[in-house]
């Protein structure tokens, strides 16, 4: 028996329990990889895992000779990986699918609104946070129960190659992009290298046979897909600019919240931001897809709320703010201006003002796309903007630019700001979210 086959034994005997942190309760019981990255070493933690009730660690590394619980591989990420697709492998049935979901925005919403509808009819496993890379699939895949039907995986991508491995681990039977746009152009270099990223789902769908979703009306997609005959589409378009000609189509209207028409049903949603029109409709065809009937599909979608910093609309005793500080890029910020600005638009009441964070792993094109965000801003004729970070401080704007978070937390706590309707965006480590108590 190889040492593969003996850790899948093992892991199957433990009733598939997996930890990668020594000090987290989830360590009893399990097996504990010591997983290396730049800024850790996870093989210097094997025996306090194992102190913790770890019943076995898999090192690449050995920190503690002759320990019989201790087993040494050539690398814990790749294990990791092979007992992931080795898992992949055996849960495979005819009745079983596994959902792809990748894009430049809009992946993580998209497969948080799919779930929450898929759940009523079906036992489904979906990736957590947004868990979506090299390591976080892998531990979604290791997740799968012999009782789950549909598996509704995110796959994150950095560079060239990312989703090509992550389909190699996943195996995905239906895919969909939500979309492409800039970011990670650090990594990327180009918009051109992050279509050719995306389309790795495409491509590793189309070779399986498997089942694609696409938004008819995007035309980089289209373009993508070429024809391909298992090819499932959906259209989302804005009720107010749109005449209805189509009943199979969706239309939505923004109320602020999002009110979805499709057929003769008219779905009230809790969820805000125009651009989730289309991540709702993406999620509602998928589903109709797999059987559950639009009406279903309505009584769980008026119950949806996002959360963790997504497209939240916050009251707090002195403005209404629409949080959306859970990541940035320039595609993705783009469309909150532009939403934000329809918004203002539903609520006349209220001044606007906008805090923005940097948009971070931009590389050379940083200082460029931060003044394509002022320029927006500008064209929308937003008179309140606040812009903050190292990033934003190299533009040239009339607008008040602080380079920090905890510098504007400070001037906050001297300045009360009120009766705004306020839009909070900016990049996962700018750590906008904690604004909100002072305002």
């Amino acid at each position: 028996m190889d040492t593969l086959q003996k850790i899948y034994r093992l892991f199957i005997k433990l009733n598939q329990r997996i930890s990668t942190d020594s000090r987290d309760s989830n360590v009893k019981n399990s097996i504990f990889f010591g997983i290396k990255g730049p800024n850790f070493n996870g093989n210097l933690y094997a025996q306090a895992a194992l102190d913790n009730g770890a019943k076995y660690a898999i090192v690449d590394q050995i920190v503690e000779p002759n320990n019989s619980k201790i087993i040494k591989v050539n690398n814990t990420i790749e294990t990791l990986q092979n007992l992931a697709m080795t898992h992949r492998k055996n849960w495979l049935k005819k009745d079983k699918y596994i959902i792809g979901i990748t894009g430049t925005n809009g992946k993580t919403t998209t497969k948080e609104i799919l779930n929450s509808i898929m759940c009523s009819k079906f036992n489904t496993c979906f990736t957590i946070g947004n868990l979506n890379n090299h390591i976080g699939v892998p531990l979604t895949i290791l997740s799968l129960k012999t009782e789950h039907k549909i598996g509704i995986i995110e796959l994150g991508a950095n560079q060239r190659g990312d989703i090509t491995k992550l389909c190699n681990i996943a195996q995905p039977t239906h895919g969909i992009i939500t979309n492409i746009g800039k970011a990670h152009l650090k990594g990327f270099k180009s918009i051109e290298n992050i279509k050719k990223t995306k389309n790795e789902l495409y491509e590793y769908i189309k070779l399986k046979k498997g089942t694609l979703f696409v938004n008819q009306q995007d035309k980089i997609l289209l373009k993508l897909i070429k024809n391909y005959p298992k090819t499932i589409f959906y259209n989302c378009f804005d009720l107010t600019k749109e005449n209805k000609t189509n009943h199979f189509n969706f239309y939505f209207q923004y109320t602020p919240f999002i009110n979805l028409h499709i057929q003769e049903l008219h779905i009230k949603t809790k969820l805000i931001g125009n651009y989730n029109a289309y991540n709702i409709a993406a999620s509602i065809t998928i589903a109709n897809y797999f059987g559950i009937c639009f009406k279903d599909i309505a009584k769980t979608l008026k119950k949806i709320e996002l959360k963790n910093n997504r497209s939240e609309l916050i009251n707090t005793k002195n403005n209404t703010i629409l949080l959306d500080a859970y990541n940035a890029n320039p595609t993705s910020l783009t469309l909150a201006i532009q939403s934000f600005y329809e918004l203002c638009k539903v609520k006349i009441s209220k001044e606007s003002l906008i805090i923005l964070g940097d948009m971070l792993e931009l590389g050379d094109q940083a200082t460029q796309n931060h003044q394509e965000i002022i320029d927006l801003l500008e064209l929308f004729d937003f008179k309140n903007c606040i812009l903050i970070g190292d990033n934003f401080k190299k533009t040239k704007t009339h607008y008040q630019k602080i380079s920090s978070t905890k510098k504007f937390l400070l001037l906050l706590q001297k300045t009360q700001i009120k009766n705004k309707i306020i839009l909070i965006k900016g990049s996962r480590k700018m750590e906008l979210e904690k604004l909100v108590k002072h305002l």
